[in-house]
């Protein structure tokens, strides 16, 4: 009996340090889809389109037409690192009601640029 308690406690043990531990994992291809859809800047932006897209549980950014690049998760909710040589940073907006995306803001090279969901 002892072992089987001394067994089950060091099981418990070695769950809960493994949870403790564990590195937030990337949101699955569901939510992610969230996301996807196209984006429109404001007008006098120097991006006019950014087009948001998910493939085998990744999710990419294109602006314009200049090539998709990987949008890494971060930390903070919502909020992406472009794989871009830019290193943008993407922090997606919701409505506060519906909890839909409805747009995002990049900060990108010390600028601050915002963006639209075309249809959220």
């Amino acid at each position: 009996m002892k072992r089987i308690l001394s067994f089950l406690l060091g099981l418990s043990l070695f769950a809960l340090a493994t949870t403790s531990n564990a590195q937030s994992i990337p949101a699955d291809s569901t939510s992610l889809k969230a996301y996807a859809g196209t984006y429109t800047f404001e007008s006098g932006s120097p991006v006019q389109k950014f087009i948001v897209t998910t493939d085998k549980g990744d999710l990419f950014g294109e602006a314009d037409t200049n090539g998709k690049n990987k949008l890494l998760k971060q930390d903070k909710a919502d909020t992406f690192k472009s794989t871009s040589s830019y290193g943008s940073v993407i922090t997606f907006v919701r409505d506060v009601a519906t909890k839909a995306v409805t747009g995002f803001t990049m900060a990108i090279q010390g600028t601050e640029l915002s963006a639209k969901k075309d249809k959220p």
